[in-house]
């Protein structure tokens, strides 16, 4: 075992890197098919039982307290920028359904989860399953603050092992879709929709001069949004609620303020990405999540793998069944209802190398045109569904959640 003072924020950090890299380089071994996480928490897990590594690594990087500070609300607010509007709008039936589908993980959750495996199980599920890694760790801060680290450490599990449901379940619905409109010729004519679709524009505010394009600008600009976006949300808390209870979440506030100021053109799109703290600001999110797993046991893990796998294959049910309901009533066939809806359980960019993935493997005889148009069809809606998904609808549907976890 290492000497307790070789522990230090420098230490600490590189040994947290170390690890998510060594789960990229074995995820890239499976060919994306076994996600990096997964690998990552299992090295954690180990690590932590055998006492390599302090349970404290991630917090006494530093990182994570930087994060949960203002990382997400800066995250969230970036994620705002990348809102495309006119493709939201152009792709109205698979946002409808991306969105309108999480409701099968509600329907399992409270329906089936609970009365299996108990109130907290179920729903501390239910968000992670619905999106991505901030979804997860709104739920992780809710269990460490009602002191259940052990369903802190339980969320993780659940973001890491999604991925096995819902990539399988996609792969087949797109493959099933493709095959269909192949049968029927639709990919022999280049008749897919236009994309000339252009909502009227929203800016007031000048472009910012070359000169002041910097990294403290963009990092200034994103920050004064987020802190408006937090003001506002502060101030819709419901008196006498819980303490998590707003009528406008901040969350999702800086969603919604991120995506409004860039339409007004005071914010750049993917403002994060061009100051060059997006990695950085992504990694501090990443530290976020293993923290809890030190608080599992062997035991404790065997005592969820039935709770883990129970509400995964639920959840997956629930969606699909809402979906190719919600795909009937717009015209949507099962297939791609289902695979558009299930991008909850891995996103981006899972929803594209699955995509290229289905499309190279539409079979022989298969023109390049073909193919092309293929994924002229079914790109935009994969790709959409996981924005829907992992990016607004998971973060809504977390705020709503967490705080009734433990009431």
């Amino acid at each position: 075992m290492l000497a307790a003072n070789f522990w230090n924020p420098v230490t600490c950090f590189a040994a947290c890197c170390l690890i998510y890299l060594v789960g990229e380089f074995l995820s890239h071994l499976t060919k994306g098919y076994v996600p990096s996480l997964l690998f990552a928490s299992f090295i954690f897990l180990f690590a932590f039982w055998a006492g390599v590594l302090p349970a404290d690594v991630t917090t006494s990087s530093g990182l994570v307290t930087v994060t949960a500070n203002f990382g997400i609300a800066l995250l969230l607010t970036n994620m705002g920028t990348m809102i495309d509007l006119e493709t939201m709008c152009r792709e109205w039936k698979t946002v409808l359904i991306a969105f309108l589908g999480l409701g099968g993980i509600l329907v399992a959750a409270f329906a089936v989860g609970i009365p299996l495996f108990g109130r907290e199980y179920a729903l501390v599920a239910a968000p992670p399953i619905a999106g991505g890694t901030i979804a997860g760790i709104l739920v992780q801060e809710a269990a460490n603050a009602a002191g259940r680290p052990e369903l802190a450490g339980f969320a993780v599990l659940v973001l890491a092992f999604q991925g096995f449901v819902g990539m399988p379940i996609a792969t087949l619905g797109m493959k099933k879709e493709l095959a269909r409109k192949l049968k029927a010729g639709d990919f022999d004519s280049d008749d897919l929709p236009s994309d000339k679709l252009k909502l009227p524009s929203m800016r007031i505010f000048k472009e910012t001069p070359e000169k002041f394009k910097t990294s403290t600008m963009y990092l200034f600009k994103l920050g004064l949004v987020a802190t408006l976006a937090n003001i506002t949300g502060l101030m819709t808390k419901i008196p006498g609620d819980g303490p998590a209870n707003y009528y406008l979440n901040p969350n999702i506030a800086y969603l919604l303020f991120g995506m409004l100021f860039t339409r007004l053109g005071f914010l750049e799109k993917e403002s994060l990405q061009k100051s060059n703290a997006y990695g950085f600001c992504l990694m501090g999110l990443m530290f976020m999540l293993p923290g809890s797993l030190a608080s599992i046991s062997p035991s404790s893990l065997l005592s969820m793998i039935v709770p883990l796998v129970g509400m995964l294959v639920f959840s997956a049910v629930g969606v699909c069944l809402i979906a190719a309901i919600l795909g009937k009533l717009v015209g949507y066939s099962p297939y791609m209802s289902l695979s558009v809806a299930i991008t909850c359980m891995f996103g981006y960019p899972g929803t594209e190398l699955l995509t290229n993935e289905a499309v190279r493997e539409m079979g022989e005889g298969v023109t390049d045109e073909q193919r092309a148009r293929a994924k002229a069809y079914l790109l935009p809606k994969m790709v959409v569904g996981g924005f829907v998904t992992v990016t607004i609808a998971s973060v809504a549907f977390a705020s709503a959640i967490a705080p009734i976890i433990f009431q």
